[in-house]
């Protein structure tokens, strides 16, 4: 067991444009005023965390969330247990706070296909970001990992991304918005009463600025929050084509591999991403190997708009 301590804990960058490991740490023990600060600090410098060989429970993570703000529960999972719509996979938490991301059926076995977002295609998004006051990050602990390499969870810079735009792309986006698609979760699958919308004008969902400011550290950042095929989230002054030519070059820019780093899971890996700063995205799936993680997602602070405001120093 590792004495958490100030002193102890090593942070470790990845060397990319996101992410890093620290070291010295015990996520099952209790985490002292300076640890957190420590802790805090690195997420917003480093915006990813990587603390590996983790022994963790589920109450150990929901206990992890509540240092950095809070639990928030997942739009997607509320609106399943309200329609009566059973989680994905055998053996899936009864806890709401924690859901179960794998790629099992009811029976237990890796599937292809299944109800959740476990083994189903993954793009580009932030989590939640069809809700209002969308969550401040996200915690994911791997329980079950392929032992081929497949599975593994991209994410990139959105800070970065903003600050290289090109000039004229920063200034069709000024003063923006975006309407983010709330009827598919992010697999692409249809939410419990809704349909697949059919034009813009079926899009129903928050309004979200296309810059926001991280609240810590006052810098500006894209957000894009997830798109599928048309109709999908759109931009509110700038709508049908000439709308989705814009984000077609917005989603290019940002998704760069200059600003991305690829986690690699090991079991018992736990990841701490900033859903304000980055995207991310999971590579495909073996369907004949198990994956299991455990997610709680850190309880949102409204979005703070870069449109008229002097907080945000880049």
């Amino acid at each position: 067991m590792i004495a958490n301590s100030v002193e102890n804990i090593e942070i470790i960058p990845t060397g990319k444009a996101v992410g890093a490991e620290i070291r010295g740490v015990d996520l099952s023990q209790t985490l002292s005023k300076g640890v957190v600060e420590k802790l805090t600090n690195a997420w917003a410098e480093h915006l990813v965390l990587l603390y590996r060989d983790q022994d963790l429970k589920d109450e150990n993570i929901v206990t992890l969330s509540g240092y950095f703000g809070g639990h928030q529960p997942a739009g997607a999972r509320q609106a399943r247990r309200q329609a009566g719509i059973k989680d994905a996979g055998k053996g899936s938490s009864t806890d709401m706070r924690i859901n179960y991301v794998s790629n099992l059926d009811d029976e237990g076995n890796p599937t292809q296909h299944n109800r959740g977002i476990g083994s189903h295609e993954i793009r580009w998004h932030s989590d939640n970001t069809y809700v209002e006051v969308p969550p401040t990050g996200t915690l994911l602990w791997a329980e079950i990992i392929p032992d081929d390499n497949t599975g593994n969870t991209m994410f990139c810079n959105q800070y970065r991304a903003y600050e290289e735009l090109p000039d004229d792309l920063k200034e069709a986006i000024e003063g923006k918005h975006m309407m983010h698609d709330g009827s598919r979760t992010t697999a692409n699958r249809v939410h419990p009463h809704r349909t697949m919308p059919q034009s813009q004008d079926d899009i129903d969902g928050p309004i979200h600025p296309m810059v926001r400011i991280h609240p810590l550290t006052g810098k500006r950042a894209l957000f894009l929050g997830r798109r599928w095929d048309y109709p999908s989230t759109y931009i509110v002054e700038m709508r049908n084509d000439e709308g989705e030519a814009l984000m077609d070059k917005l989603w290019a820019h940002a998704t760069q591999d200059k600003y991305v780093w690829v986690h690699q899971w090991r079991p018992k890996d736990i990841l701490q991403w900033d859903i304000r700063s980055v995207m991310h995205r999971r590579t495909a799936v073996n369907p004949n190997q198990k994956r299991i993680l455990h997610r709680t997602l850190i309880k949102g602070d409204p979005v703070i708009s870069a449109w008229g405001n002097n907080a945000a120093t880049q």
